[in-house]
């Protein structure tokens, strides 16, 4: 380009900018770039009028004037200025001038993108904070940074600076983790908006959050009833790290190991479950069925069955005396017996 074009683009330039006109001298495909850093960049230039001369002004790729020409290509194999803007002008006849510049924008895509968070784990109810950190993307203008809880979106946040070369940024994500978010992941997302020429989504690796939570009962009481002899209660429950096990109940000293235990005795059971976070209690009331009737009817029966036995005794001794006094009254003495005989033999005779 001339001297005298290069003051051109000055003025135009400290006044405001060029104009786009769609129905101008110039037109130039695309109309816009989105070129990644480094890569390459091209776009065409072409007119229908008649001119003195055309070219492409700029700091990367500059094409000096040409004569008897209607297509210019701007070719930079590897764009590394992050500000340029070319411009694509021609002289017409009689010393006019005419310029359009073409839209241009480089993007950097991190060079990292990673999840940070406090050590793990950590306890049910506080708070903690997680971040996500983003280096060396461009232009920050145009990042979304998306926060992501299993799939689900929990925050999004943009950037409102003008920043055509890369910035580092943190992206910071405050939680209320609950029992039901152990082992939950987190990560982030980092896009450029650049529309449909614009560079894929980055996602940082996940991060896991381990949370521990003292014991919870999903009821504090449980009722049993109707037990026959024997019955296990169960004291499972909710916690970690795994909860230790304290019995309390009738005839039962405080028992300390299993989350089960064998009862045979009516009555009201605790068991107390407690990690390092905390403790709860739940109330077992058991039942047997008919308890105190069976042992009552035992003890009657017991004693309708003795008193029968010493009835029968009696009857049989009553009858045994009874007996002995009747063979006594009709047995003969032996000299009854003789005259009898002798009285016999006598009538035979």
């Amino acid at each position: 380009m001339t001297s005298g074009l290069s003051a051109v683009v000055w003025r135009v330039q400290c006044e405001g900018g060029f104009k786009h006109t769609a129905d101008g001298p110039l037109v130039i495909t695309p109309s816009k770039l989105v070129v990644e850093y480094g890569a390459k960049a091209s776009a065409n230039c072409s007119t229908n009028n008649t001119h003195n001369g055309m070219g492409w002004e700029a700091t990367q790729g500059v094409i000096d004037m040409k004569k008897d020409v209607s297509f210019l290509t701007w070719t930079v194999e590897r764009l590394t200025t992050w500000d340029i803007k070319p411009i694509c002008f021609i002289n017409l006849i009689g010393n006019e001038q005419k310029m359009e510049s073409l839209s241009v924008t480089i993007y950097k895509l991190p060079n990292s993108l990673l999840v940070n968070g406090p050590p793990m784990p950590v306890m049910e109810g506080g708070t903690c904070s997680l971040r996500c950190d983003v280096k060396d993307v461009a232009p920050v203008q145009n990042l979304t940074v998306t926060w992501y809880k299993q799939h689900i979106i929990v925050n999004s946040t943009t950037f409102k600076e003008s920043i055509n070369t890369p910035v580092n940024k943190s992206i910071e994500l405050i939680i209320e983790p609950r029992r039901e978010d152990d082992g939950v992941m987190y990560w982030c997302e980092a896009k450029l908006e650049l529309g449909p020429d614009g560079p894929p989504t980055m996602m940082s690796i996940p991060f896991r959050i381990e949370v521990h939570y003292k014991p919870m009962f999903s009821e504090d009481k449980e009722t049993i009833e109707d037990v026959d002899e024997k019955i296990t209660l169960n004291c499972s429950n909710s916690a970690k790290p795994p909860s230790q096990h304290i019995w309390e109940g009738p005839h039962l000293e405080k028992k300390e190991g299993s989350s089960s235990l064998s009862v045979s005795s009516p009555g009201n059971y605790i068991c107390t479950a407690s990690n390092r976070y905390g403790q709860a209690k739940k109330l077992f009331i058991v039942r047997f069925r008919n308890h105190g009737y069976t042992t009552l009817a035992i003890v009657v029966g017991s004693g309708l069955l003795l008193a029968v036995v010493l009835i029968i005794t009696c009857i049989k001794l009553r009858k045994n005396r009874s007996g002995a006094s009747a063979n006594h009254n009709m047995t003969p003495s032996s000299s009854a017996q003789k005259d009898e005989g002798e009285e016999l033999v006598s009538v035979t005779k």
